[in-house]
């Protein structure tokens, strides 16, 4: 026959025993209280932890795709304000060289609607949004168009007609130039001013390539414009020809080929200008459509998610309450019995 000895020493330390295991669940149920998460994932879900780690991949990337595309948004939405702005502009001062039959009696407003009109699209081209120039390709940090009267334009302008002419706009001599010899300077050396390498030089410091971004796992798109679209030239070439070389001074018939010269340009520029506002419109459409399926993608993950990770905060709490009061039971029950004494009942 065994005979066990039990002492109080024993029964204390017993309970005494099981009150870390206690509070180690209580602090899990604590957490798992507050997050509606397991407190430890992994421990909890085992190989499955790998399905849960895939799909917050998933959605970080769904996040992050989302979040670009809304600034994305923001700046195709201020390029088209700007587009907007710059077809604006250039229907009414097409209006105005239209307006009156003879450029030569309305010289000095043609003048000043085309420097207006110039310096409209100076600005608008050199919008920003976000840090970036909106119409500068690639090379978003840098001002697309040079300002005209400081960058090098109109510099460049003036020598170009001094070289061929052999005077200024401003000499009396302007008023001697032919027709025909004005047709020759339009077509040549000012017309070269707007072409290739000088326009790179002289006006534009934006790329030919244009941003690409990537607005979904499996989609990328062309996601911006440039200042050196040929629409945009025409334009500046038309204004500063009417700004710069449709002086006052020069003969009617010469006027009337300065201005006709310009109507052309901008006549040409405006149906290329619609076609850049319809692709930039189809940009944002798209841009639209993969944010509304990214977003629909990223609430199936996070239902994925939460149907491993989750946990019934009710059933927590429960868990919380019962383990608080075995705690507390075990600390009363292990003073009472550590305060037995076989001395007390010799």
């Amino acid at each position: 026959m065994k005979t066990t000895f039990v002492s109080t020493y024993a029964l204390a330390n017993n309970l005494r025993s099981s009150v870390p295991r206690m509070q180690s669940e209580l602090a899990k149920a604590g957490v798992e209280m507050a997050t509606s998460r397991h407190a430890d994932v992994g421990l909890t879900l085992g190989y499955s932890t790998t399905r849960t780690l895939s799909f917050r991949h998933d959605f970080t990337q769904a996040e992050s795709f989302i979040s670009t595309n809304g600034l994305l948004s923001s700046q195709l939405q201020r390029t088209q304000i700007s587009m907007d702005g710059i077809a604006d502009t250039a229907n009414k001062t097409l209006a105005v060289f239209v307006s009156v039959s003879d450029p030569y009696v309305a010289s000095e407003e043609f003048q000043a609607s085309a420097k207006a009109a110039l310096s409209g699209l100076i600005s608008l081209g050199n919008t920003a949004a976000d840090g970036q120039y909106l119409f500068s390709g690639i090379n978003t940090g840098a001002a697309p168009f040079n300002d005209y009267a400081t960058g090098g334009p109109k510099a460049a302008v003036d020598g170009a007609f001094a070289s061929f002419f052999g005077f200024t706009q401003s000499d009396t001599a302007v008023s001697g130039i032919s027709p025909s010899d004005m047709e020759t300077f339009l077509d040549g050396d000012f017309a070269a001013l707007f072409d290739d390498p000088s326009w790179g030089t002289v006006w534009s410091n934006a790329s030919d390539t244009n941003i690409t971004s990537r607005i979904s796992p499996h989609e990328e798109l062309t996601t911006s414009v440039n200042g050196n679209t040929q629409a945009l030239r025409n334009l500046a070439m038309a204004y500063t020809m009417v700004a710069e070389v449709g002086t006052t001074e020069l003969g009617p018939e010469t006027i009337q080929v300065v201005v006709d010269k310009a109507r052309q340009l901008i006549g040409s520029a405006l149906p290329q200008l619609t076609d850049m506002q319809s692709a930039i419109g189809f940009t944002q459409q798209r841009v639209t459509a993969a944010t509304e399926r990214m977003t629909a993608e990223k609430d199936l993950i996070s239902k994925g998610i939460q149907s491993l990770e989750n946990v019934d905060p009710a059933e927590a709490k429960v868990r919380f309450d019962t383990l608080t009061t075995q705690i507390e039971m075990s600390y009363a029950l292990t003073t009472q019995i550590m305060n037995l004494s076989i001395l007390k009942y010799a």
